[in-house]
């Protein structure tokens, strides 16, 4: 797909599964915690006066680029609304929960998109945020082997624990997240974000 909006074809397989295999409850429990968490980066960008240039899905994750200029803070922010708006999700789904129970899926699915996001590893907006703040504060030279050092060494911590929680009969969630995590840490691939993208 071309234009502002493009959509990398191996994503249509895990959402094809997804569709297949889970309810229509079950799937709006798991897509609305994306789109709020999105929908907070759209809103920090309109109000830091910054243009998205395009929305990417990939199966590394959901990407904006945007343009503009707002400083390191602003780039911070940026990154950090998505989580925000995460946590406020989760807040008002487990209040609307009560009358409606798959809302209590989409609260948990929600708290835990939003704490695994901040984490400080790229791609994740944890990553970001560390990047562009240790950047603006210690250069760039620096700033970027910090992030990378941090985002491998917080990958490595979440396989031992993966395959720690696997072992316990615990499921294979956080050991698939943390093979995805330092899957991206290959060839210093987290660094190739710019500060202009989320």
């Amino acid at each position: 797909m071309s234009g502002r909006f493009r959509l990398q074809p191996l994503l249509l397989g895990p959402l094809g599964l997804l569709l297949y295999l889970g309810s229509g409850r079950e799937i709006a429990a798991i897509l609305l915690p994306v789109l709020v968490h999105e929908l907070g980066h759209v809103a920090a960008l309109r109000l830091l006066g910054l243009r998205i240039r395009c929305f990417r899905a990939e199966l590394r994750g959901f990407c904006m680029e945007y343009y503009g200029e707002c400083g390191a803070v602003g780039h911070a922010l940026a990154a950090a609304a998505g989580p925000a708006a995460g946590c406020l999700w989760a807040i008002a789904a487990s209040i609307l929960g009560r009358r409606l129970d798959w809302l209590n899926l989409s609260a948990g699915v929600s708290l835990l998109l939003s704490i695994f996001n901040l984490l400080p590893a790229l791609p994740l907006d944890g990553g970001r945020i560390l990047l562009t703040l240790s950047c603006a504060f210690l250069g760039e030279r620096r700033g970027a082997r910090l992030t990378e050092s941090c985002s491998l060494a917080v990958g490595c911590l979440l396989l031992s624990l993966g395959v720690w929680l696997m072992l316990r009969g615990r499921g294979i969630a956080l050991l698939t997240a943390a093979v995805w995590l330092l899957g991206y840490q290959e060839s210093g691939r987290g660094l190739v974000k710019r500060p202009e993208m989320i």
